[in-house]
């Protein structure tokens, strides 16, 4: 299905996903005080600096400034595109994606119509 993503649609898929589950199914995280902790998944690491803030539903780590949110992760960490990560997620909260109609697809139906 081509068309743009709504950004409201954005918004709710990353409110509705755990950024906690999300990493720690890929990262085993350490829970230390109300964030977790983990060594960093993008440099090597002997001692944790990945932190995981799940109220704010970020990641940082001290070592090599890497941060982000839930979408950032699957796309950095997995390398998957924006599109595909979007996707992902919203399997995982059980949301299906909108598609608000684009340049291209008001063309298409127009061709269809002549």
């Amino acid at each position: 299905m081509s068309g743009k993503i709504p950004r409201a649609f954005i918004d709710e898929v990353l409110a509705r996903t755990s950024l906690v589950d999300v990493i720690d199914s890929h990262v085993s995280l350490t829970k230390r005080g109300k964030n977790h902790i983990a060594c960093c998944p993008f440099h090597h690491e002997k001692t944790p600096s990945f932190n995981v803030i799940a109220d704010k539903q970020f990641y940082y780590c001290f070592g090599c400034g890497a941060s982000g949110n839930a979408i950032s992760f699957e796309m950095d960490y997995l390398k998957k595109d924006f599109v595909t990560a979007i996707e992902d997620l919203a399997s995982l909260v059980g949301l299906e994606v909108p598609r608000e109609a684009g340049q291209s697809d008001k063309y298409a139906s127009q061709n269809r119509t002549s």
